[in-house]
């Protein structure tokens, strides 16, 4: 590893400081809103489904880098709440495809509303561009970790 000047770990350090502060803040803020019911694990498992509107249990298993059996008994806890719904597929009939259930809809409902709440009071201090500097830097790092972790 090459030697890296001190002013950058610096800087980074106090970057990464500051973030944490960020979150913890809003977290403590905003923690009754969000859903304490679930699980980060669960919760992960929901993301994922959101995103991808549809998944089978294998698929849900191989993003999460867990068994079938794993992601199962998380399913089977986040379906007794309501929180997801499970059917067989019926073009191949071993599989079973997950879906946001009723609850799953609310916490997500409960999410943008939370998110929009902290653009609106934090966000939309700063200047438009000043918050477009922030996204093009933020993505920036992002494809560079992407690809460093790639390599590996």
């Amino acid at each position: 590893m090459s030697k890296i000047n001190d002013a950058l770990v610096s800087c980074v350090k106090e970057m990464n400081e500051a973030e944490y502060v960020i979150n913890a803040l809003l977290l403590h803020e905003y923690r009754s809103l969000l859903d304490d019911e679930i699980s980060t694990k669960q919760a992960l498992l929901l993301e994922l489904i959101h995103k991808h509107q549809r998944m089978t249990v294998r698929e849900i298993a191989d993003q999460m880098e867990v068994s079938s059996s794993a992601v199962s008994q998380i399913i089977g806890k986040l379906e007794k709440m309501g929180y997801v719904k499970r059917e067989i597929n019926l073009q191949n009939r071993r599989e079973i495809i997950v879906q946001i259930g009723p609850q799953g809809v609310t916490y997500f409902a409960k999410q943008d509303k939370v998110e929009r709440e902290i653009i609106e009071r934090f966000y939309a201090k700063m200047e438009f561009e000043e918050v477009q500097q922030l996204l093009q830097l933020t993505l920036k790092l992002k494809e560079i970790v992407e690809q460093e972790l790639s390599r590996t």
